[in-house]
């Protein structure tokens, strides 16, 4: 197969950009937000080793190469998915992590809400908006494409924009009304939007594309030439409508054009394909060294755009052209400060119990006895399910243990810098430690660690609801409001918390924290139409809501409220925190020292830009 740079065919491409069709997959909104069907399946592979094998999330770098191949082996043993690179992989793990159509949907719309247009977006929106990009498709579930064509379109007048049409499951009607009337620009989402009740993502689905989709890609394709962006080729449904249109006379009259910046890694689906296309007299060229918005930027610098078009898409360069700027290397300034959401761990955990089982348990099974035999620990997996490190009572770990008999081998070193285990080991036990004798609860999750208010009891004794109330008084005081309760007109309970990460800067441990208000949305036990609705409106209901309630709380409310957890954390229980408070006995404790203020950043050097609150010098 041919090669061709990203620029050489850019030139190409100018001279007739309406002749070509697009194929566009997760990997051209990679640089959005959203990750790719790679990085999906490795995240998925990962969720499932956890949930099969009881091991935190959280101990598990799913990119690390190690990790990798532990992962692999349990799949390959479990014999549940498919080997990595099968084309079905994709299908596969969504359907096991994921289950019902709903909880794939909510997924979807749960990675797409924060997904911004890239680069990319923004020129074939321009392309689409100035009527030179007739036919889109894409397995994409977001809305990159039509709102970036739609704002683009809003820098031409009504008579100079070219209205695109949107064809999504529910709408294939459209999309074949269209190819029969030369209605362009369309956009065919062949595997549905992320706001249908409709989507395509797990193999049976997959497998078979929508008959009239598959009949106006195969028509369009005998029209147009294709480039195809960020797809992989997972899809046999959409492989084998390509495959398909080659069985025409005049399939793919301008070519076909796959980016990719490595040949060797594309799919043998794909290279099955390129070589029957070759075989049938179809010109394919791989576009090499470039990403979507890379290549993008080489069309759009090529083709001729309305001068609106030229600004939305690269801005005004003359404002932007660099200039020569003499750095000053005065003494830093005192003002002004930025605040930083960060508290230095002054102690934390170098060590914890080492326990040898004369078992293979996994960690479902060992925090499972423990928490039977109501022992207090904090514990987790070095490697081998027979190596354990451990925060707790010697006798009551090997009590709690005793299934898996147990034995104590001295101590192991923590090294959070080069140990994912050793850091999830520490995340549980600061989690922990934080909540033991402060009115919140841990929330351990996947993406990871969280702590929130305790939402009230109405039978805690009076000693116990005036103790808690003047730990969150000032807390309370600077939100104004109940730091829990339930969205007003929904079921959607919210509860004031934090988001916690530990992370090294300049040779100092620091907790991380962001404030955040949690919605947990209430389980459906039906899944018919009424209560699926109810559902998505609490959902759109709450998130408004919450909009509101952060939208005004600029500088000073932002400040006030990071004052207001720092006091929670560091004063009004003390700035020690130990997970377990061992009294007696023998053991380690996981125990950290929190500082009392947050981390502060003063500019490094005189510049009058830092002087426009004190007046021009």
């Amino acid at each position: 197969m041919g090669e061709i740079s990203s620029r050489a065919f850019a030139e190409r491409f100018a001279l007739n950009p309406a002749g070509y069709a697009w194929l566009l997959g997760a990997g051209a909104s990679a640089a959005s937000g959203i990750p790719t069907g790679y990085q999906v399946i490795q995240e998925f592979r990962a969720r499932l080793y956890a949930l099969e094998t009881g091991i935190s999330p959280r101990e598990i770098e799913s990119s690390a190469p190690t990790w990798q191949e532990r992962i692999d082996l349990h799949h390959a043993k479990v014999g549940k998915l498919p080997m990595p690179g099968d084309p079905s992989e994709y299908a596969r793990v969504f359907e096991a992590l994921h289950k019902t159509d709903e909880d794939r949907r909510l997924f979807i719309k749960k990675l797409v809400n924060k997904a911004q247009p890239s680069l990319g977006h923004r020129a074939l929106g321009s392309l689409i908006a100035s009527d030179q990009a007739p036919c889109i498709f894409t397995t994409n579930f977001d809305s990159l494409i039509e709102d970036s064509a739609t704002v683009a379109g809003q820098s031409l007048s009504s008579l100079d924009r070219a209205p695109l049409t949107v064809a999504a499951l529910d709408g294939q009607e459209r999309a074949s009304s269209c190819l029969r009337n030369s209605e362009w620009p369309l956009l065919v989402k062949l595997h549905g939007d992320y706001r249908s009740l409709k989507l395509k993502n797990v193999e049976y689905e997959l497998k078979e594309q929508a008959e009239i989709f598959r009949a106006v890609l195969e028509q369009a394709l005998q029209r147009f030439g294709l480039v195809i962006a960020g797809y992989s080729g997972r899809d046999e449904s959409v492989m084998s409508a390509l495959k398909a249109v080659l069985r025409y006379p005049h399939a793919y009259p301008k070519g076909i054009y796959w980016l990719c910046p490595d040949p060797a890694t594309l799919l043998p689906a794909v290279k099955d394909f390129i070589q029957q296309a070759q075989t049938a007299q179809v010109e394919v060229h791989i576009i090499t060294g470039a990403t979507f918005d890379e290549l993008l930027g080489d069309i759009a610098d090529r083709v001729e755009l309305p001068v609106p078009l030229v600004h939305h898409i690269f801005g005004d360069r003359k404002r932007t052209t660099p200039a020569q700027i003499p750095l000053n290397r005065e003494p830093a300034l005192r003002f002004p400060v930025l605040r930083l959401t960060a508290i230095p761990l002054l102690e934390m955990p170098t060590r914890a119990r080492k326990i040898i089982l004369d078992a293979e348990p996994s960690m479902m099974d060992v925090r499972q006895a423990i928490k039977e035999s109501k022992v207090w620990a904090v514990v987790g997996q070095i490697g081998s399910p027979r190596t354990l490190a451990a925060f707790g009572d010697d006798a009551e770990l090997i009590r709690g243990l005793a299934p898996f008999r147990p034995r104590l081998s001295g101590e192991v070193i923590l090294d959070a810098t080069k140990d994912s285990w050793a850091k999830g080991l520490l995340y549980d036990a600061m989690v922990r430690a934080i909540c033991r004798r402060l009115p919140l609860y841990a929330r351990f999750k996947p993406w990871g660690n969280e702590v929130a208010v305790l939402r009230p009891k109405r039978d805690l004794p009076v000693a116990i609801q005036e103790d808690r109330a003047e730990l969150l008084q000032k807390l309370q005081a600077t939100f104004g409001s109940p730091l829990t309760g339930v969205v007003n007109g929904t079921q959607v309970a919210y509860s004031e918390g934090l988001s916690l990460r530990l992370d090294l800067a300049d040779d100092q441990w620091w907790l991380v924290f962001e404030p955040t208000t949690f919605l947990d949305f209430p389980r459906i036990e039906s899944e018919s139409e009424g209560i699926l609705r109810r559902k998505l409106r609490d959902e759109e209901t709450a998130k408004e809501w919450l909009r509101k309630r952060w939208v005004t709380r600029r500088n000073e409310a932002w400040s006030n409220i990071l004052d207001a957890w720092v006091h929670l954390l560091s004063y009004s229980r003390g700035n020690e925190h130990s997970a377990l408070d061992l009294s007696s006995g023998e053991g380690i404790d996981g125990r950290f020292v929190l500082g009392m203020n947050t981390a502060k950043s003063r500019p490094a050097y005189e510049h009058d830009l830092f002087n426009h609150r004190r007046g021009a010098r």
